[in-house]
């Protein structure tokens, strides 16, 4: 569903919608973003933004400042959006909502659940701002469906820089030349680690805002921007790191991979393990061992962790890291409590470039 062709339906209908929202009790939305609580200053006759996470609830919040009221349907920094299911609230108040912003491509398939039966929602979906901004599309997929090894294979990432793509990192050389990189970037969803993406999707937040309160039109735009220029350090970081060369890594879930991207990294993670964790199954003893030995034997120069949807499995990993003395970087799909997402980002940044004093790229690549 793209927000082009999606109607506008004016505040008065919409008012009437969110009230009969609120008299379906359950689960109570929870207003996010900044650390004091998003729509603090929101005027009650403004829209109503829901989001699907509080990443995208923040965003969103940046961009309508406090001429609009945005609340997220998950706030709870532990909860997992994958698996997520909605209360009837939660769902009514997605279809009362003036606009809907949500990460798409089955992440948060409890929005396109609450959206079937309704057509004049007008949305943002950060898949499709990543395909805009990319050119590459996010295949549509439902966790816990069978990922094959193949599925999660190495694709082609086209770059400027014109690198061949591999087929995945099977020897785990470091003084093997990698010349490609191992993407996969049309089966990772996780589009808000995209900084570009995120930049298109407060663009187009403020767009759809604009058609709905023309009197604040400018203020939103001005707001988008601000919010795009607050990422220019963080690009320009990464930009720095990849000049570097070609720095391997390792992870225990594709969470933060589009942000490794931008930096041009090499991803050694054996294909199957990732295939295993993100099916919630347990990997092979041939991956799981590949990947213990990764950490043994510091093949890569970081481990990338999930804190969120952490394991057995993956716990075991990372004591390998930090045994060896591998650095890791921890993420989470939901924002941490008390940041926004500009801050949030900042630090993940800054943990990967601690990661990377003194490690030594596995190519340059011609950089």
């Amino acid at each position: 569903m793209s927000s082009s062709s999606l109607s506008r339906t004016p505040l008065s209908t919409r008012a009437a919608a969110i009230a009969a929202a609120a008299l379906l009790g359950g689960a109570v939305l929870t207003a996010c973003g900044s650390e004091d609580g998003a729509g603090d200053g929101a005027t009650a006759t403004g829209p109503t933004v829901v989001a699907s996470t509080s990443v995208y609830a923040d965003i969103a919040e940046q961009v309508a400042g406090d001429n609009a009221t945005v609340e997220a349907v998950i706030s709870d920094p532990a909860a997992d959006p994958h698996s997520y299911e909605a209360s009837p609230a939660d769902a009514a108040a997605v279809t009362g909502a003036d606009l809907v912003v949500y990460n798409g491509a089955g992440y948060d398939s409890f929005v396109d659940r609450a959206l079937e039966n309704t057509s004049d929602v007008p949305v943002v979906r950060a898949v499709d701002e990543y395909e805009r901004v990319t050119g590459e599309e996010i295949a549509e997929h439902s966790h816990g469906d069978e990922h094959g090894a193949d599925e999660h294979g190495a694709d082609e990432h086209g770059h400027d820089d014109d690198h061949g793509a591999e087929d995945g990192h099977d020897d785990h050389g470091a003084e093997g030349g990698h010349d490609g990189h191992d993407h996969a970037s049309d089966t990772n969803e996780h589009v808000w680690f995209s900084l570009p993406t995120a930049a298109a999707v407060a663009e187009r937040v403020a767009e759809e805002l604009a058609a709905i309160d023309e009197e604040n039109a400018e203020e939103y735009r001005e707001n988008a921007d601000r919010f795009a220029d607050s990422l220019a350090p963080l690009e320009a970081e990464l930009d720095a790191i990849h000049d570097r060369g070609h720095f391997p890594y390792a992870q225990t879930e594709r969470v933060g991979a589009h942000l490794f991207d931008a930096a041009h990294m090499v991803d050694l993670t054996p294909r199957g393990f990732l295939a295993s964790i993100e099916d919630d199954t347990d990997p092979s003893a041939a991956d799981l061992s590949a990947m213990l030995d990764l950490m043994g034997e510091r093949e890569v120069a970081f481990l990338a962790f999930n804190t969120q949807t952490e394991t057995t499995v993956t716990a075991r990993v990372r004591d390998a890291a930090e045994s060896a003395d591998v650095a890791v970087v921890d993420l989470t799909e939901t924002l941490p409590e008390g940041m926004d997402y500009t801050t949030w980002m900042t630090g993940i940044v800054d943990s990967l470039s601690s990661a990377l004093d003194g490690a030594t790229p596995v190519a340059d690549g011609g950089h």
